[in-house]
Parts: C-alpha cells; structure tokens; sequence
C-alpha cells in the first residue's frame, strides 16, 4: 500500500514539475517576443477603439482592458466591461464578461479559445461581434 502511494506520489510530481517547466518556457518566449502587448497589439488596439476602453492589467501572462457603459439620456456610467487576453501553450483564452444596468440589469459572459496563428482581425471580429450585442442600446461605441 505504502508503495503505491509513493508511485502516486512520483507521477504527481513528475507530472506537475513538466507542467511548471513548459509554463515558465511559455512565459519566456512571451516574453523574448516584447511581451503580450507588442504580440497581440492589433487586438489591443482594435479593443481600445471603443469609448473609454483601457488596460487595466498588463502582466507576463496575461492583459486586461476594460471600460464603462454610458447611459446615452443621462451622460452617466450604467455598467462596465472587461476583456482578459491570456496565452495559454498553443491557444489564446479570452474572456468576456460586461454588465449593464438599464431596463433591470444584464449581464453576459464569454469565453474563447482561439488558436494561436489565427490572424488577430478574426479574433478581434468575433469579440467585436459579442460585444456589440449591447449596442442595441447605443452605450458601447
């Protein structure tokens, strides 16, 4: 019994240690390539485009750009979005989650896997088109 857990106990640090050794090489390469922003600068900037978008997070491993919804009658901020850019080995994980407050409140959530050489405007394109569902009531843009 006491040598089956030790093999567990093996392959679970085996396991974990390659998975530590190939993270941290991803993070590298990331990093010797100028790091998120200067890889994926056309979606960047294609998600700053919109009204008062910015990056809230620039970190090795990850970006965060975000803004706020604008009621259009009143001036005032009525919700707010974010977008989480994150390579993760052969894809990119992308996250989307926005909450409005008018006519009771609505909230919507994404999240993708795009592959890694799929160009940027397709990736953009398909991000674009989920959040501009909210644009029906003319906050967005």
């Amino acid at each position: 019994m006491v040598r089956i857990l030790i093999v567990i106990a093996v392959v679970f640090a085996w396991v974990f240690i390659r998975f530590l050794v190939a993270y941290n090489k991803q993070r590298n390469a990331i990093a010797a390539k100028g790091g998120i922003k200067t890889i994926y600068k056309p979606l960047i900037d294609g998600l700053l485009e919109y009204r008062s978008a910015q990056i809230i997070q620039d970190k090795k491993d990850f970006i965060t750009i975000g803004g706020t919804f604008t009621d259009p009658v009143f001036n005032r901020e009525c919700g707010l979005w974010t977008v989480i850019i994150q390579p993760t080995f052969k894809l990119l994980n992308v996250k989307y989650q926005a909450h409005i407050d008018l006519g009771g409140g609505e909230t919507a959530k994404q999240m993708w896997d795009f592959p890694t050489n799929m160009p940027q405007d397709e990736t953009l394109s398909v991000i674009k088109k989920k959040a501009d569902e909210f644009e029906v009531y003319g906050i967005f843009k």
